[in-house]
């Protein structure tokens, strides 16, 4: 149950995190509107949409933290990284270089070392 929480933590995490890329980009683009940027970012329903699944990421994570020690918990927020470098390229045609590729190996085998710790 334990790693399930902390792969919902992860999914919402990267959903909010992109979901606020998306949202700042449409912010950006908003260029007719006379607001200050701040107050578009604030009441953008986008924005308030993006933190709020952010926002359930974040309370799994604490579920998480309260089950398991945080130096297991910890390293699977970098799994982040990888989701988001992933849905970056799809969603918003970001390049990923062949040195970003390796260091997405190179976290997910980090990753593996430490949840198999875990079970030795």
């Amino acid at each position: 149950m334990e790693w399930v929480i902390i792969g919902f933590s992860t999914l919402f995490s990267i959903l909010g995190q992109l979901g606020l890329k998306f949202a700042m980009r449409r912010v950006a683009a908003s260029t007719g509107d006379t607001r200050p940027v701040v107050v578009r970012i604030l009441f953008s329903p986008l924005t308030i949409g993006a933190l709020f699944v952010y926002g359930c990421g974040v309370i799994f994570w604490l579920m998480a933290l309260s089950r398991m020690d945080v130096s297991l918990v910890h390293p699977f927020a970098s799994l982040s990284y990888i989701g988001i470098m992933v849905g970056s390229y799809y969603l918003f045609g970001e390049e990923i270089s062949r040195v970003r590729v390796i260091g997405f190996a190179v976290v997910i085998f980090g990753v593996l070392l430490i949840g198999l710790s875990a079970r030795l």
